[in-house]
Parts: C-alpha cells; structure tokens; sequence
C-alpha cells in the first residue's frame, strides 16, 4: 500500500531521517529517566519530545520555509482529520490551497503573518494569521504542530505569538475555527480561555463539517 505522504511528494528523505532521529532519541532518553526515576522511588515520568539542550525559536515564514508549511499541513491533517475527511478531500484542498504559489501569494498580503517554530534547525509547526478588515478580526487561521512534538508547548508560543500580531490592528480578541470531530484541540482551546459562539460550514472537496468559531481576549503584556 502506497503512503499517501510520499504520493504527494511532501516528504523530504532528511527531513524524514531528522524526525526519525528526534523520536528515537526521545525515547531513549525517556527510558533513561524512568530507571533513574524507579531506582530513585519517584516513580515513572511523562514522556516528552523536548529533551534537554533543544532549541525553539518563531520567527515569520520565507518562501524557502513553504515546503516545511506544506510538509507540517499534511501530516497534522492526515493524523487529525483523515478519521472522517476522505483522503482524496484531504489531498485536493491542500493541492489548491496549501500549494506553494498559494501560499507564495498569501504571504504578498500585509494583513498576514505565517509564523514557523523550529526545533534545533528543524520546523516542526506553524501559524497562520490574518485580519479581517470587514469583521474588524484577528483569525488564527492555522495552529498545526507535527504529531511527534505535540506537547511540548509549542502551540501555546506560536499562539502568544499570533496574538502579539493581531494586537497590532488594535483589537482585543483573537477568533479562531475548529472542527466539532477535533475533539482533542476544542478541549485544548477550551482549557486555555476561548469561548466558543459561532457555528459555520466548512468544506473540504465534497465533505462539509461543522466548524465552531470562538475567540478569547489577548492577554495584557505587563502590568499596572
């Protein structure tokens, strides 16, 4: 059976060696820490993909980081979405508009920002933000975290980020949709103070899901 990642031709060989690496780096050293923990009586630690020496850096998206865009969509849609979005749905929607020319042009807009986390070199997730002018909101279009580094906080930064952005255009909120079978990230998004109020269509290829928007208030920086 042919690998639907490798039929779209996202999947870089060292890309793939350097994810593979990390994985199994992590595990050892997760396996390392339950025999100290064990041997120590604190019993067995949770498992994390962030291991001690990592680097993680946000910094906006460039033309040479759109593969690395393309690359992350895909994996996080066929980990999160492809349980009820038939494949061909999946792969037609990114093709028209995850494709590099579309996101080359995206990026031509001075309402968005594509904002990339990198993991010692490597991008592992991304946000997109856009504001719309006509509603007077901030979207967080995209939070999409590459399954292996989910966990580790990353989501939460590229948020603080996105929010940071949005806080430009004056408003106060950040809005942002979820499909109602994401059960996992509406639970997230919930945990961390948005509220959700809307419902709307969204349609990939001939599949259409409910999408619930909501929003929270962009943290203060700072202090009286």
């Amino acid at each position: 059976m042919s690998n639907p990642e490798d039929e779209m031709g996202l999947l870089d060989d060292d890309f793939r060696k350097e994810i593979a690496e990390r994985i199994v780096g992590g595990v050892e050293e997760w396996l390392e820490g339950c025999e100290d923990s064990l041997r120590m009586g604190k019993g067995k630690p949770s498992f994390s993909m962030r291991r001690s020496g990592q680097s993680m850096i946000i910094r906006e998206w460039t033309r040479e980081d759109l593969p690395a865009v393309r690359h992350i969509t895909w994996e996080t849609w066929v980990a999160t979405y492809s349980s009820f979005i038939p494949m061909e749905d999946l792969r037609g929607y990114c093709d028209e508009h995850y494709s590099i020319d579309a996101l080359a042009e995206l990026m031509e807009s001075p309402s968005f920002r594509g904002l990339l986390a990198i993991e010692d070199g490597v991008p592992v997730g991304y946000a997109k933000v856009k504001y719309n002018s006509e509603e007077k909101r901030c979207y967080l279009s995209s939070l999409y975290i590459l399954p292996a580094f989910q966990g580790g906080g990353i989501g939460s930064r590229l948020l603080a980020a996105g929010e940071k952005f949005a806080g430009t255009y004056g408003v106060g909120e950040v809005w942002l949709g979820v499909m109602v079978q994401n059960s996992s990230a509406l639970a997230w998004y919930r945990k961390i103070g948005f509220e959700f109020v809307e419902e709307a269509p969204f349609t990939m290829g001939k599949t259409t899901v409910t999408h619930l928007i909501g929003y929270r208030a962009i943290p203060q920086q700072g202090g009286a």
